[in-house]
């Protein structure tokens, strides 16, 4: 990695001519209704009555420069905020996008990518949102927005390295995720992720493969290290016409703390089919696994880390289960289910199911929503989401969205409510 620090050190302002340039953005404002996300739970401190409805905007506005055939830069503006909140955070503009991007620099297939970017490795399991999709840090600090799990940042301050080899494609990149302490010395309590993603696409089959090695590493000056490396593999094929099958397996280990090691992994498997019939019908079923920790475990840590994952299994019980091993994106077991279809020009129709289980057995969750108490059973539950897309024009998305998660008997009585969510969306593209 230490070819990308010199590579950034290098790369110094400059002027140059532009050739091109493209203002783009879009402005997404939505209404939303969320019920019982602490599933009714009358403890202290959680409430009895969890209902909430209110509305919040995204606003984005990309500048996009080519200056020469091989040099272009990109920088996003972004504004999120919860409706008639006026504070000083909240009417912030905020720096989400800011890059350069050196095509064949030094050499034919090298491309630099240097500044604040998106990364994202395969299908999010590891590599997406620096806070991960169930939250944001930033709004969580600033409280600019109160549904976190619906924020648009995705954005890593990183230089990445892109070799196309084509149909081979090498990605190496480092990421700041935290610098530490800064100017006083060498306090060693940064946060650094490191990667590396070879994807290679066949002829044959419409299929790809990838595979990766990824390593988070949180040092302290007191304290042992941090550290999560990740080793995976992830691969697509289309054996016969519109029938695709996906799979990911993805080890986990490391540090986990002074007494611990890391020890846990992750398994994704799916299958869609398009049907060629009037309304486009869509099907598809899906099995996903991540590893938990039994209660009082002293060995090597074994529940996923959900690290940087972008991925949402239910749009409800993708904000409850918020955290490692608390079932969701770790400890868990889900079998998915869903299908769609184009009943008239421009409209889309969905629905996702999902059942949930726990790995290993929890004794309380503790969420965003507050202290729920589990019973000593595994089953946590079923999710039904609904959603309406239509194309009102090429730059207006329609939007309704429904979701309903049913508890399992691994909830206590006392907090075992059904939990629900409707979503109405205008999205305007320019």
């Amino acid at each position: 990695m230490s070819i990308l620090a010199i590579v950034a050190l290098i790369a110094v302002p400059a002027f140059a001519e532009v050739q091109n340039v493209k203002v783009s953005g879009d402005i997404d404002s939505k209404m939303i209704t969320r019920d019982n996300y602490n599933l009714g739970s009358g403890i202290a401190g959680n409430g009895s009555d969890d209902t909430d409805k209110w509305f919040m905007s995204t606003t984005r506005v990309q500048v996009d420069a080519d200056l020469t055939d091989n040099v272009s830069t990109s920088v996003r503006l972004l504004n999120e905020r919860d409706w008639n909140v006026e504070t000083n955070a909240t009417t912030d503009i905020d720096l989400d996008l800011a890059y350069v991007k050196l095509k064949e620099m030094f050499y034919a297939p090298l491309t630099m990518t240097i500044g604040r970017q998106n990364i994202r490795l395969g299908s999010g399991l590891v590599v997406g949102d620096p806070d991960t999709n169930d939250t944001s840090a930033i709004s969580a600090a600033s409280g600019t927005i109160t549904a976190q799990d619906l924020s648009a940042r995705k954005s890593f301050d990183a230089v990445r390295a892109t070799l196309d080899y084509n149909p081979l494609v090498v990605d190496l990149f480092m990421a700041v995720i935290n610098p530490g302490t800064i100017g006083s010395g060498n306090t060693n309590n940064d946060t650094n992720l490191y990667g590396v993603n070879a994807a290679y696409k066949f002829d044959k089959y419409n299929s790809e493969a990838e595979a990766y090695i990824v390593s988070n590493r949180a040092r302290s000056a007191t304290t042992k290290s941090i550290t999560t490396d990740v080793y995976g593999v992830r691969g697509s094929l289309e054996p016969i016409s519109k029938l695709v099958l996906n799979g990911e397996f993805a080890a986990q280990r490391g540090t986990f703390s002074a007494t611990q090691d890391r020890s846990a992994w992750a398994a994704d498997a799916a299958a869609s089919y398009a049907i060629d019939y009037k309304w486009s019908p869509k099907v598809g079923v899906g099995y996903v696994y991540r590893s938990g920790d039994k209660a009082g475990n002293t060995g090597d840590y074994k529940a996923w880390n959900t690290m940087y994952e972008d991925q949402t299994h239910g749009i409800v019980a993708n904000q409850i289960f918020n955290d490692n091993n608390e079932g969701g994106d770790s400890n868990s077991e889900i079998i998915t289910a869903n299908a769609s279809i184009n009943p008239i020009q421009d409209l889309t129709v969905a629905v996702d199911y999902y059942n949930f289980a726990l790995a290993e057995k929890l004794t309380n969750l503790s969420t965003m929503n507050g202290t729920i108490i589990m019973t000593d059973k595994k089953t946590l539950g079923q999710e039904v989401d609904l959603s309406l897309g239509y194309d009102y024009t090429e730059d207006v998305k329609l939007g309704l969205t429904a979701g309903f998660f049913l508890p399992g008997d691994a909830f206590s009585n006392v907090n075992d409510s059904a939990a629900s969510t409707v979503m109405a969306d205008v999205k305007v593209s320019f």
